[in-house]
C-alpha cells in the first residue's frame, strides 16, 4: 500500500491527482507567484510544475528525501528558474513604425 501522496500518484490510484492537489496547492501557488511578473504567467507555471511532478512522481525516495513536501518545492523551484532563465533570454526588439523603416542604429540595453 502506497505511503505517500507521490507513491499513490505513480501507482495511479483513483483520487491521487487531487489529493497532491489539495494538499501541495497552495504551496505551489505562493512559489509561482513569487518568481512570476504576472498572475497568467504563475497559472501557467503551477500546470507545469503539477506536470513535472505527475512525471517525476516515481523517482520519490522517502528514504533518501527530507520529505514529500521537499521533493515537491525541489522540482517546483527547478521548473521556475528555468521558465525565469528562458523569460530573460527573450531578444528584445524594436517595432518597425508605419512606413516600414527600420531605425538606423539599434539601441544598447
Amino acid at each position: 500500500m502506497p505511503d505517500t501522496i507521490l507513491d499513490k500518484v505513480a501507482a495511479r490510484n483513483p483520487g491521487a491527482v487531487e489529493q497532491c492537489l489539495a494538499r501541495y496547492g497552495d504551496l505551489l501557488w505562493s512559489l509561482a507567484r513569487r518568481w512570476s511578473p504576472t498572475t497568467s504567467d504563475a497559472e501557467d507555471a503551477v500546470q507545469e510544475i503539477f506536470v513535472d511532478l505527475f512525471r517525476y512522481a516515481p523517482r520519490f525516495d522517502p528514504q533518501r528525501e527530507p520529505s514529500e513536501a521537499t521533493f515537491i518545492a525541489m522540482i517546483a523551484r527547478r521548473r521556475l528558474i528555468d521558465r525565469h532563465r528562458k523569460h530573460t533570454r527573450q531578444v528584445k526588439t524594436i517595432p518597425i513604425d508605419a512606413t516600414g523603416s527600420v531605425p538606423v542604429a539599434m539601441p544598447l540595453p
